[in-house]
């Protein structure tokens, strides 16, 4: 049995660079109590969570284990009461490897996860392990299992299941929320709603068209330098860019209106299609270009000692400099501010070598917020 060691009482107050590092701990001993093929535990989800050391973010909180009492309860009682509807429950387990990465899957058996909160939890927390989410929903619609499980008991919610016990209940849960349903906002006008899809439409086109032109840039420029292994850190840099760009592209595309959406399926299959190309396409221009680690290693010791690093330098450089990341939260900052913090790690690792320590990072980012 996978107890979860955090208990509901600790996360108000858990900061995020705590829990990440606390939830991949919870994934090793996953992976250890669910090596067999087929093997499961449960999972609880709230995607738009605000942790106290980056409260203007909304981000992915995950538990895994077998739920029972804490846990349990606090599913019932609080989490699938939020306003957000960002929760989910279910059962998790490890699938196949693939080119990307181990399939993490999460089975819904109650709730939903949103498309935005499950790019954010790849991005924040299961692609630093190498993992991928695998989102699979089983059962009906999100309002019909919540209206279901508010009669099932506590084995039928462990498991994800709706006995024939609720039969009896799920027609006094629907009068009661047809009584308790609060009044509906205005519906917006005709103009209203033809400014609206107006505007969707023109997001929409521009961002197709922005996203063409950025996969046509990089095929024409940054393919010739990788034949010639001449690439620089600048169309590493332009092919995350271009990723950043798609990511984006699939908000503006799910938030969309749904006959928009059929309006520009072709479009979207198509620039799916051209990511599968581009994401081949940048595994090799990372190949090819030298990792940052080795650029920072190669020049410490080409500044101190007169030759390039050797392999462990390499390694050593490569840990430190994910260490400095996670301390400086990298992951959570955005503009200026990141750049600010990254600067701060790269300067630190050419002067220090592939041992600096993250805490020095401190003091030269409190140097470079100085003013000049």
């Amino acid at each position: 049995m996978l107890k979860p060691r955090i208990l509901p009482e600790d996360i108000e107050g858990l900061k995020f660079i705590e829990y990440r590092k606390s939830f991949i701990k919870e994934l090793r001993r996953m992976k250890s109590a669910c090596a067999e093929p087929g093997q499961t535990t449960n999972f609880m989800i709230m995607t738009e969570w605000n942790f106290p050391d980056l409260p203007a973010k909304d981000l992915p909180l995950i538990v895994i284990g077998d739920f029972k009492g804490n846990w349990e309860k606090y599913y019932k009682k609080t989490a699938r009461k939020r306003s957000q509807k960002d929760f989910a429950f279910g059962n998790a387990s490890f699938g196949k490897e693939t080119s990307e990465g181990q399939e993490f899957i999460l089975e819904i058996r109650h709730g939903r996860i949103k498309p935005k909160g499950e790019r954010a939890f790849d991005k924040v927390i299961l692609s630093k392990v190498g993992l991928f989410p695998v989102v699979i929903k089983r059962g009906g619609t999100d309002e019909e299992n919540t209206d279901a499980e508010e009669g099932a008991d506590a084995e039928n919610i462990r498991n994800g299941a709706v006995a024939s016990t609720i039969t009896a209940t799920v027609g006094n849960s629907a009068r009661e929320k047809k009584e308790k349903a609060p009044q509906k906002e205005p519906s917006k006008n005709k103009e209203e709603r033809i400014a609206d899809i107006k505007a969707q439409t023109a997001e929409l086109k521009k961002a197709t068209e922005s996203i063409k032109a950025r996969f046509a840039l990089i095929k024409n420029q940054v393919s010739d330098r990788v034949k010639t292994d001449n690439l620089t850190r600048k169309d590493l840099i332009a092919v995350r860019e271009l990723h950043k760009a798609y990511m984006s592209y699939n908000d503006a595309f799910d938030s969309a209106d749904p006959k928009l959406q059929e309006k520009f399926a072709s479009a979207k299959k198509a620039l799916d299609n051209q990511n599968k190309e581009f994401a081949k396409f940048a595994l090799l221009v990372k190949a090819k270009k030298k990792t940052l680690a080795e650029q920072l290693a190669d020049k410490f010791f080409e500044k101190n000692a007169d030759r390039e690093a050797n392999k462990e330098e390499v390694e050593q450089m490569q840990k430190s400099l994910k260490a400095a990341i996670d301390y400086r939260q990298i992951s959570m900052r955005e503009g200026n501010e990141k750049q600010l913090n990254l600067k701060a790690i790269y300067i630190s690792a050419q002067m220090k070598g592939p041992a600096f320590k993250s805490t020095y990072t401190d003091r030269v980012y409190e140097k470079l917020m100085q003013p000049k």
